[in-house]
């Protein structure tokens, strides 16, 4: 779409051995094949938009100072501004507001966002544009929460924390020229995990960390399997815990009013004891899966009401084709292999940690349903021969396995008409697809940042060779 010259201080590529098969979200391909933890320097790259304006800053930081571009709505460069400053290898840009002048304030931390990081400080840099200073001060928070995610809304920046102690979500919302605080207190709600035992919020997180859903692009199944997940979109905050497999109990944060509501979905009965289920919050609604050995369902629910809207026995074992949609099933980053029956996939499905994710593209409604490697065997490399013994089945006869060092993962795509059916997709690829190939096959990308305009993907990078920032637009379907 365009580029501009611009010099950074020492920046450096990234050696990190990647598997971009599975790579399919904005965030995850970009925070995997860009960061360089080695990188003394930490340069880095952040774009926003500005949400009544529609214009899009670009933000990057080296080792010695702050470049920002600004753009116009239709990506055109306005204006290049460099602020020289001091002592920035040890913090990172953590997110972005803009005050009613349209000019932006950015915020840094010495702290990674998520990851149950200590909130310790926040950096604020306040930039006057037109007059070309800025103000830099500092706020500090409290030591006893932690840092569940960080977020941009209404051109303000926020952050979901964790009380260590309390059992609460707390949101920080940094309003010029103060920081408002809302608490919402969940000590007062009971909680089951998988065998039916009452446990606190702060222990059941603790054991399940709380993971950031994006709600405007796809997902990676990596993401969507976790039992814990928050959506933030329209001043509300959706809560969804599966912790125990005949329910998915839901919280509704408003952040403009700081009520909190339960909400809970009964999961289907199959007809095994012995399953395991997972959910989705898309769009107003929920999705839910139910899986055992021998089938596989699929609930969607209105989530402000709870109607269910749709029920699905999606696949069962004495099923002997699945309405023209593969079934795969990959072993750690090898091509993976379509399986014919379903009983086969479904006894796959059974020995892995199962999630689903939808995303919506301009006339579509994608999902994927599936399974990834279980926690506690990501964990624990060196497990016994049985879960080695689980890959030797017919469909793999004709490979060689090394007896440790293996996961797989089992799953598949499909469309979903206007009556909420399941139907094959078509293989057109996503904007998300070709993205992630063009990253693939220029591993010397340095520093990049992504998303979306309209219906499209926006990769903006820092070539280095080139000395260059540059934005490349990518689009669903084929390029003719």
């Amino acid at each position: 779409m365009n580029s501009h010259s611009i010099s950074l201080n020492n920046p450096k590529g990234n050696d990190n051995k990647l598997n971009f098969e599975r790579l399919r979200s904005l965030d995850e391909i970009v925070v995997s094949a860009t960061t360089n933890k080695n990188s003394s320097k930490n340069n880095q790259i952040l774009h926003v938009e500005n949400e009544d304006t529609h214009e899009v800053f670009v933000f990057i930081k080296d080792s010695e100072k702050i470049t920002i571009l600004k753009y116009n709505r239709a990506l055109f460069l306005n204006s290049e501004y460099v602020f020289p400053l001091q002592n920035l290898e040890d913090v990172q840009l953590t997110g972005c507001s803009f005050s009613k002048n349209g000019n932006p304030n950015l915020y840094l931390s010495p702290n990674l966002p998520g990851n149950k990081a200590p909130l310790a400080f926040i950096l604020t840099l306040k930039f006057d544009l037109e007059n070309k200073t800025h103000t830099l001060y500092s706020t500090k928070l409290p030591a006893t929460d932690v840092v569940v995610t960080t977020f941009q809304m209404n051109n303000s920046f926020h952050i979901l924390a964790q009380h260590r102690m309390m059992q609460a979500l707390i949101v920080y919302s940094f309003e010029e020229p103060k920081v408002a605080k809302k608490v919402f207190d969940l000590s007062s709600f009971t909680f089951q995990d998988k065998n039916g035992k009452m446990q606190n919020f702060n222990s059941l997180t603790k054991a399940y960390p709380i993971e950031k859903m994006d709600v405007n692009d796809y997902n990676l199944l990596d993401k969507t399997a976790q039992k814990s997940k928050v959506y933030i979109q329209n001043n509300h905050i959706v809560l969804t815990l599966d912790y125990t497999p005949k329910n998915t109990q839901a919280f509704d944060l408003n952040l403009e009013n700081g009520h909190l509501t339960e909400k809970n979905f009964p999961q289907s009965v199959l007809q095994d004891a012995k399953k395991k289920s997972n959910s989705f919050y898309h769009r107003g609604k929920l999705y839910q899966i139910n899986a055992s050995e021998s089938e596989l369902s699929l609930d969607i629910k209105d989530f402000n009401s709870g109607e269910t809207l749709k029920n699905s026995r999606v696949l069962n074992e004495s099923d002997q084709d699945f309405k023209n949609i593969p079934l795969f099933i990959q072993k750690d980053s090898r091509k993976p292999k379509d399986i014919k029956k379903p009983k086969r996939f479904l006894q796959h499905l059974n020995d892995l940690d199962v999630g689903l994710t939808v995303y919506n593209t301009k006339r579509k409604t994608y999902i994927s349903i599936g399974g990834i490697p279980m926690a506690a065997n990501k964990e624990n490399l060196f497990q016994a021969h049985t879960s080695y013994n689980s890959f030797l089945d017919d469909e793999f006869s004709d490979i060689d396995f090394e007896p440790i060092f293996h996961f797989k993962y089992a799953y598949f795509e499909s469309i979903l008409d206007q009556n909420l059916e399941l139907v094959a997709r078509d293989r057109s690829p996503l904007a998300l697809d070709k993205l992630s190939y063009f990253l693939s096959k220029n591993k010397k990308i340095v520093l990049s940042n992504s998303f979306k305009l309209k219906d499209d993907c926006v990769l903006g990078y820092y070539d280095a060779k080139a000395k260059k920032y540059v934005m490349r637009k990518f689009t669903d379907g084929f390029d003719f």
